[in-house]
């Protein structure tokens, strides 16, 4: 039976193996789950399945995050018939203040089945303190005096640090071009350590760093400038907080007429910050997402098409703009052309984003000529502070009619095929049948992985088989035995004394197990209980008395090694006590 339940247990196994593949997947993930409050974070919720169509995802609400962004992402192929179709919806979420969140679960209701994702814990760390600013490691030209004159050294001209940004006025999602400077004409006499401001209510873009030499009022200077792009997330004033750096300098303001001091510099420690900078944000009309100033490229490999045969369609938005709230352009397709899912990626160039692409599959159904137009889509544009639209692109493609339906029209034209044998053909063909379980079973049986799971799973049969062998052969003493209850409680104690080898051990544990053997057989506790209690009880039962004397037997004899001081581990003797033990056993009858 327990053969059979197996057996019907890897049948149902590789059933659900097959209807697997029908079921819809939801997960959610983060880029990161530690976040400082100062950056933002990537949430990705996936969608995937084999449907030709997915459910639509709702943006969620976060009420401890700004939202600063979202995408899509779709991927969808054919391959040896399978259907594979994922979405995944990316926002980009900025934290609002340190502490422990929770990003919830997420739940989607379609076709009748409820899918949900598990919720994830995200750290907010207090704002990163940026300190891989870098100095050129160039010698500022040095100040001499004599070893009797003492040099008053103006530390604040010496070491000063300014920010300030391109503009003061923006709207919401225009670009800002934050800008720290630090301006030193002394060496330093270790890195400094900079600790960027607090950028909330902004999406963070790229950091870059510029080092250069200037003259200011006749002494030299290196500066070393830290810039970060800004792109406010809300209406109103935003306030962008101090940048903050640490810096060891030579302290020129103590006397240094003594002999020690050619040869030791005596080190200062100055903490230098910038001032606040407050950000007017305005509101974007209509509230569009791109800001900025952007434009379309559309491109098709090759204008002549084939009945049935995909080919990509690869729109390019690019700009100077947040490049991550380019939306997806609409798309409208003549009747002979068919669009599936599209696929998009961020153009990077010198580090740089520039753009995004959109990759859609398009599918030429029926021969002419077909058309696309990509439907223009609106942005602002702070710099004239008005709406305006991408421009609308029409394409033309010509759609070739396949050789083998055109050779097959053909030969109904001239008559060469019967076309009412074609009618009697047709008639003995159900109209409505559906193959795309066969394709499915096909392309299933064809994945390498489908061998090594049956392969897997034959190996754990055999290995099941095995040890219900050895099961039966450990356990075969006792199939014979009435009381098959009891001999449960006291197996534990005859397997072990059937494999140890020691003589001591052996009686020892088959005088435990004989003891609980019969003690659940009277219904009575194991402790106190003795050969004289047993063949006590077993006479009021009115068992048969050489059968209570080989019972007593047994038990003396165990008693007897037990307290003997001889050492003998003979195991032919073993197994014949062993032997001899089961088959009085197998007598007693209660």
């Amino acid at each position: 039976m327990k053969i059979k339940f197996i057996y019907v247990a890897v049948i149902c196994f590789i059933c659900s193996v097959f209807s697997y593949a029908d079921n819809i997947q939801m997960k959610s993930s983060v880029s990161s789950t530690s976040v400082p409050l100062n950056e933002a974070f990537q949430l990705t919720i996936s969608i995937s399945g084999d449907s030709r169509s997915l459910p639509d995802f709702s943006a969620p609400t976060l009420k401890d995050f700004n939202t600063y962004a979202s995408s899509q992402s779709k991927n969808f192929s054919i391959i040896n018939g399978k259907i594979s179709n994922a979405v995944n919806y990316v926002y980009t979420l900025g934290p609002k203040k340190i502490g422990e969140y929770e990003i919830p679960s997420f739940k989607l209701t379609y076709n009748g089945e409820t899918y949900e994702t598990q919720p994830i814990k995200i750290t907010i760390e207090p704002a990163k303190n940026v300190n891989s600013v870098s100095v050129q490691n160039t010698q500022v030209p040095q100040y001499k005096q004599s070893p009797s004159q003492v040099y008053n050294f103006d530390t604040s001209k010496a070491v000063f640090v300014q920010a300030n940004v391109d503009k003061k006025t923006a709207y919401v999602n225009e670009k800002i071009t934050y800008t720290f400077a630090f301006y030193t004409s002394i060496n330093l006499l270790s890195n400094p350590s900079y600790q960027a401001p607090n950028f909330t209510g902004f999406f963070n873009g790229q950091t870059s760093q510029n080092n250069y030499r200037t003259k200011i009022n006749g002494r030299d200077y290196i500066v070393t400038e830290v810039s970060t792009e800004l792109f406010p997330q809300q209406e109103g004033l935003i306030t962008i907080g101090s940048s903050v750096i640490q810096v060891s300098i030579e302290d020129f303001a103590k006397a240094q007429d003594d002999f020690f001091s050619s040869f030791f510099r005596r080190s200062k420690n100055v903490e230098l910050s910038t001032d606040k900078i407050n950000i007017n944000v305005l509101k974007v009309p209509e509230n569009i997402d791109m800001v900025g100033n952007f434009d379309i490229n559309i491109n098709v490999d090759n204008k002549q098409k084939k009945e049935n045969e995909p080919f990509d369609l690869k729109i390019v938005v690019s700009g100077n703009g947040n490049i991550k709230t380019i939306q997806e352009p609409e798309i409208v397709l003549s009747d002979n052309l068919k669009k599936y899912e599209t696929s998009e990626k961020i153009l990077v160039n010198d580090n740089k984003e520039t753009g995004k692409e959109f990759t859609t599959l398009i599918m030429p159904l029926n021969s002419g000529e077909g058309e696309i137009r990509i439907l223009s889509g609106k942005y602002f544009d702070p710099k004239i502070k008005q709406i305006k639209n991408l421009k609308t692109k029409i394409i033309k493609v010509n759609v070739l009619e396949d050789s083998a339906n055109k050779e097959y029209k053909q030969e109904l034209s001239t008559g060469v095929v019967d076309q009412t044998d074609f009618k009697n053909l047709q008639q003995q063909i159900p109209q409505n049948i559906n193959l795309s379980f066969i394709f499915k079973v096909y392309a299933f049986f064809k994945k390498p992985i489908l061998w090594i799971l049956l392969g897997i799973i034959l190996f754990i049969m055999i290995c099941i088989k095995i040890f219900l062998r050895y099961k039966k052969y450990i356990n075969k003493d006792q199939q014979k035995l009435k009381n098959k209850k009891a001999y449960k409680k006291s197996k534990k104690y005859f397997q072990k004394a059937k494999k140890t080898k020691n003589n001591k051990e052996f009686y020892l544990l088959m005088y435990k197990g004989l003891l609980e053997y019969f003690a659940s057989v009277l219904a009575k506790s194991a402790d106190g209980l003795t050969a004289y209690k047993i063949r006590k009880d077993l006479e009021e039962k009115n068992i048969d008395i050489e059968l209570i004397n080989s019972i007593e037997g047994i038990l003396e004899e165990c008693t007897t090694v037990l307290y003997s001081q001889a050492k003998h581990n003979d195991s032919l003797k073993f197994e014949e006590f062993y032997d001899k033990t089961f088959e009085i056993l197998k007598k007693l009858d209660i």
